[in-house]
């Protein structure tokens, strides 16, 4: 029997009187491919595409600020984020609601640098902001504006190894951090580091770098067989055998039920009897959980385990909230978001790791980029991530979901997979 509620069961008044806001975070890496913060991406939920809204202004610094709050709660603190200001908001002083230690306001490039926009930059860079430029590609009339700012972001997409290199050097004299965004693969993001950026963002850093006859070692098989296996029915003491037959995951199973967050009054000290207590469905998941974990280590690809708990859960979710009949179980669901940044984690094609993972051939399918309906669904979860929110608003209204009830799902599921990753520390301090 459950004898404690689940992070996403225990919602409290206080989260009834905010409307759900939508957050999509954006990773910036360092050279060392560490995280060195996030840009944020916020969306109003319900019926924001079409609410008669008299203020967009008064209502977007709504969004930012409640969306700054949640995002709070998904970023480890020390992490820098970014936040978008359109001209109107740079204007208004709404920058001033944020702390300087850990937010840096975004200028946005159709932004001009007027002489009203410059006072308010030169305001905040007195009260200690860091101000960022952004979709900087060389364009004349920004001199005034980039003695204010302190990074400035180029989109390197298009450019040319050479185009980089004296880009960089016509910025040189400004003494900025450069951050080079839309990184889409290896070449280009040593291009960059030769050229002088120290900060990156782009879909690189969410694809796994190949690396010829590369190949995936005996104890991580084992380990996404026995996810796919955890997947169907098993029976308890299956169950439990599995995870007393290894120490260390006996060991971290104790001390995950033993944790402040199921405030059990007395010590549980055996397998069976943690399974009895949180049940046969949620250990099994927390063992998914962790294999997941375990296939790469290391704290580059914390960010990757990170989402993939958190897409699971998220897609579990939503699955249950669907009005219309699901194809496949919402089990399937939860293996599917926890499985669909396995190539990044593994470092390795995904076309290459679905010929040795049994998987269902749905699931197989929506991997391989087929059309069907979860691959729509990983459509939709990478719609949400990247802020492309109207695209992810029509295949969510599709099986009958708004955008509020999805932003729930999302806060619960990031709630969910900071406990059961055991991160609650971390949103804290």
């Amino acid at each position: 029997m459950n004898t404690t509620n689940s992070p996403s069961e225990q919602a409290t008044d206080q989260d009834q009187l905010f409307e759900p806001i939508f957050v999509a975070r954006q990773p910036i890496f360092t050279t060392d491919r560490d995280i060195w913060g996030y840009e944020l991406l916020f969306r109003h939920s319900g019926t924001a595409m079409s609410a008669a809204v008299q203020d967009q202004d008064v209502a977007t610094a709504r969004v930012i600020a409640d969306g700054f709050m949640l995002a709070q709660t998904q970023i480890a603190p020390g992490k820098h984020m970014l936040i978008n200001f359109p001209r109107n908001l740079i204007l208004s002083g709404a920058a001033f609601a944020l702390p300087k230690e850990q937010c840096i306001p975004e200028i946005l490039e159709h932004v001009d640098p007027t002489e009203d926009i410059l006072a308010a930059c030169r305001s905040l860079k007195e009260a200690g902001y860091t101000l960022a430029l952004d979709d900087y590609v060389g364009q004349p009339g920004y001199e005034a504006l980039m003695k204010l700012t302190d990074i400035i972001k180029v989109e390197v997409l298009e450019m040319k190894p050479l185009q980089l290199m004296r880009l960089a050097a016509q910025l040189k004299p400004f003494n900025v951090t450069l951050l080079a965004e839309k990184v889409e693969d290896e070449a280009m993001y040593e291009a960059c580091k030769r050229a002088g950026f120290s900060l990156f963002q782009g879909y690189y850093f969410s694809r796994p770098e190949i690396v010829p006859g590369k190949k995936v070692s005996s104890s991580q098989l084992v380990k996404t067989r026995l996810l796919t296996m955890l997947s169907k029915d098993f029976e308890v003491q299956e169950l439990s055998e599995i995870i007393s037959r290894d120490v260390s995951l006996t060991f971290r199973l104790l001390k995950y039920i033993n944790s402040p967050g199921f405030g059990l009054r007395k010590k549980v000290e055996s397998v069976n009897q943690a399974i009895a207590l949180i049940g046969q469905n949620p250990i099994r998941q927390w063992l998914m959980i962790v294999l997941v974990a375990d296939l790469n280590p290391s704290q580059a690809a914390q960010e990757i385990t990170f989402l993939s708990v958190l897409r699971a859960r998220f897609l579990e979710e939503i699955a249950q909230a669907v009005s219309r009949p699901m194809h496949v179980p919402s089990e399937a669901f939860f293996l599917t978001g926890l499985l669909s940044r396995i190539d990044v984690l593994m470092g390795m094609p995904m076309e290459e790791l679905v010929e040795q993972i049994p998987l269902e051939s749905e699931i197989r399918d929506a991997f391989l980029g087929r059309r069907n309906h979860v691959r729509e669904w990983l459509n939709c979860l990478n719609a949400l991530e990247e802020g492309n929110f109207d695209y992810a608003q029509k295949i969510l209204a599709a099986y009958g979901i708004d955008l509020e009830t999805a932003a729930t799902a999302r806060l619960n599921a990031t709630r969910w997979a900071q406990h059961i990753l055991g991160l609650e520390a971390d949103e804290e301090a």
